[in-house]
């Protein structure tokens, strides 16, 4: 691995992926770089396994940094791959990322509230609207669209889609232009309280306190009620249930889902699952996380947020207990 250059490890890669996948990957490229990257694999024969699986490793991990760093910042990036791989190989992967990313159009907007953004670029012309919705995240991107006065959304639609080529002085200008704007805001406004100060509020009453207001809120609000119970216990919180509770939990939860979820969860949550799974079925849980292939971060969340759904089910009907305070704070 250590004697590989960037273009002997791309081409291991392409050949991992078979030459359909390949040859679309290719097409994206550069002509420089689609002859620089065809000449290594023609030279290539037989790869060991054990060069090929680590080539792949490196992938997958920057890839997943690249995602982290695009839609939660540098700091959920190192926060969420220090809990997976360690300080050391974290801070490693991350140096890798950080210099291409840095080169990404619009990267920082990626991070904006997708409604906030929509106030500055509005009123902007429909040719600059379209440029920057080429560059951000398609569930951003179709959130922004469908915010637009009818009039407007399919004149900018036909300009995304006939769209190829765009000075990059001019891309620079109008991202330079449009992160002044929102700095201004930024600056200008503090914010206080909040979903996320409510959550970590209630996280600390006792649970007669807690079901009050949220049977209260399910009449006034069911929609930040429901909010509310999504973000009450998040899947990291696993470490402060019982074995006892955990293994009930395991008996519910699908293996996929579970295999997902850990994808994304430090070694300590993985080691309380692993710790209250027999050794059979620990063991092909490992082998169906390590085979698993690449997967997003979305999917990774959605699976988590199921389990999280199950562990507050179960807390409700009283067949396991999450560690509250007040009257509800655990004796041992």
């Amino acid at each position: 691995m250590a004697k590989l250059n960037g273009f002997q490890k791309a081409a291991i890669v392409l050949i991992a992926l078979g030459a359909d996948l390949s040859a679309k990957v290719l097409k994206h490229l550069p002509d420089e770089e689609i002859e620089q990257v065809s000449q290594q694999i023609s030279l290539m024969e037989n790869v060991p396994k054990e060069v090929q699986a680590a080539v792949l490793e490196e992938f997958l991990g920057l890839t997943q940094a690249r995602e982290y760093l695009l839609h939660g910042g540098y700091k959920y990036a190192k926060e969420v791959l220090e809990k997976a791989l360690g300080p050391q190989k974290a801070e490693e992967i991350l140096n890798k990322v950080a210099v291409t990313i840095q080169n990404i159009p619009f990267s920082s907007l990626r991070r904006t509230d997708a409604k906030q953004l929509l106030s500055f670029i509005r009123d902007e012309h429909p040719q600059t609207i379209a440029l920057i919705l080429t560059y951000l995240v398609p569930e951003q991107a179709a959130l922004i669209l469908s915010s637009l006065p009818p009039e407007k959304q399919s004149d900018i639609a036909r300009r995304v889609a006939v769209m190829e080529r765009i000075s990059p002085e001019v891309v620079r200008e109008v991202e330079k232009v449009l992160e002044r704007k929102l700095s201004m805001v930024s600056q200008q406004d503090q914010t206080v309280g909040g979903l996320k100060t409510l959550v970590n509020i209630l996280n600390r009453v006792d649970r007669s306190t807690e079901k009050t207001i949220l049977e209260d809120l399910e009449v006034s609000d069911p929609d930040l009620a429901d909010e509310i119970r999504k973000q009450m216990f998040v899947f990291e919180d696993l470490v402060r249930l019982h074995d006892t509770a955990i293994q009930r939990v395991l008996r519910e939860v699908d293996t996929k889902d579970l295999a997902k979820a850990m994808r994304g969860a430090n070694e300590e949550v993985n080691e309380r699952i692993f710790k209250n799974m027999s050794k059979r079925a620990a063991d092909m849980l490992r082998d169906e996380i390590q085979y698993m292939g690449p997967i997003r971060l979305r999917e990774v969340e959605e699976a988590q947020q199921k389990i999280v759904q199950i562990i507050r089910r179960l807390d409700e009907t009283g067949e396991i207990i999450i560690a509250r305070g007040g009257e509800d704070a655990i004796l041992i």
